[in-house]
């Protein structure tokens, strides 16, 4: 076995013991299990996103923001590195402030549907229905799925029978 097949044993098995924990609810346990990986291991992008997943689950917001902005930074192609920064930093800091990493991106992901939606729900939050009604049609025109969704988001609650009357076309 080469050097390369060896280290992605060890991270696989890593990071299979600490999704385990995870699915038991032992989350520093999970954590841990993470922080036993060698040091030219420890920075790989699979350990971060789990080790982000875990920190969501424990709610650890200030700890998840920070392990959101490192994937964002390593990954500023996925959108969804974006989405878990703004969600990260909404419980962590507020939500004007995970607004603005959303506007940031919405230009570069314009045709990523949660960017919208997320954008929805802050606006909705704040009491900006139309812009709110304007991105989740933009939503749900580029994923369908997000109406079922936004029918049950607390944070669309004012929106709840504009939503039901909606007719996607």
């Amino acid at each position: 076995m080469d050097a390369d097949q060896k280290d992605n044993l060890t991270i696989k098995k890593a990071l299979s013991y600490a999704n385990g924990y995870r699915e038991l609810g032992m989350l520093q346990d999970a954590l841990e299990e993470l922080a036993k990986m060698p040091d030219a291991l420890a920075d790989r992008i699979e350990i971060h996103q789990m080790r982000l997943a875990i920190l969501f689950d424990a709610k650890d917001w200030p700890a998840a923001e920070c392990a959101a902005k490192t994937i964002a930074l390593r990954e500023p192609e996925d959108p969804g590195a974006i989405v878990n920064l703004a969600f990260a930093t909404r419980r962590s800091k507020s939500m004007q402030e995970a607004k603005q990493i959303l506007l940031a991106a919405v230009d570069r992901f314009a045709n990523v549907a949660i960017i919208h939606y997320n954008l929805a729900c802050y606006d909705c939050v704040d009491s900006n229905l139309e812009t709110a009604k304007e991105r989740l049609v933009k939503s749900i025109s580029l994923d369908p799925s997000f109406l079922d969704t936004a029918k049950s988001d607390d944070d669309l609650k004012p929106l709840t029978d504009w939503l039901e009357n909606l007719e996607i076309a």
